[in-house]
């Protein structure tokens, strides 16, 4: 049996700390961009879910029979054959106005309200557009102005209407 004696354990030396130290550095420099582009298209994935959310809110609205019914309602379904902001569906205080709100559990259609559920890198002006496309299946094209579906971040992007979306890759539902 070895008996130890006092100031044989020297443990690590200042050169084995560094290296260590440096060798986490690189391994860090190496994974930290990697992590970073995967959170921004977590971040991406989230915003489309949302979108999804207020896509079906309004698919949902204008099928409702108290929507189908209401002229007013129906005015402003109309609008939509051009490309049009979410904002502007709260025109005249409508039952699909309200049908859209309800279902989305929002108080407005304000763009304050919207751009605070987006969480990707998106620029200050971010807007909610939509536009009828015609058709059964997936009637209306959704998507989010100055985002970047890719997620590299661009926030340029503002397709002139749904025709354009494959052009500028936005945040969208087609």
């Amino acid at each position: 049996m070895t008996i130890m004696r006092k100031g044989s354990n020297k443990g690590f030396s200042l050169v084995e700390l560094i290296i260590v130290i440096a060798i986490m550095a690189v391994l860090v420099g190496i994974m930290a961009p990697q992590l970073i582009k995967y959170i921004e298209k977590a971040k991406v994935s989230t915003d489309l879910r949302s979108l999804d959310a207020v896509y079906q809110a309004v698919i949902y609205a204008m099928n409702d029979s108290n929507v189908v019914v209401d002229p007013d309602s129906q005015a402003v379904i109309a609008t939509l054959v051009d490309k049009v902001e979410l904002s502007t569906l709260s025109a005249g205080d409508t039952i699909f106005y309200k049908e859209i709100c309800d279902s989305l559990d929002w108080d407005d259609l304000n763009p304050a309200t919207y751009r605070q559920m987006i969480t990707s890198t998106h620029g200050p002006n971010a807007e909610i557009m939509l536009q009828y496309k015609g058709g059964v299946m997936n009637p209306i094209a959704m998507w989010i102005t100055e985002t970047d579906s890719t997620g590299k971040k661009c926030t340029t992007y503002v397709p002139a209407d749904w025709e354009h979306l494959d052009d500028e890759p936005c945040i969208a539902i087609r």
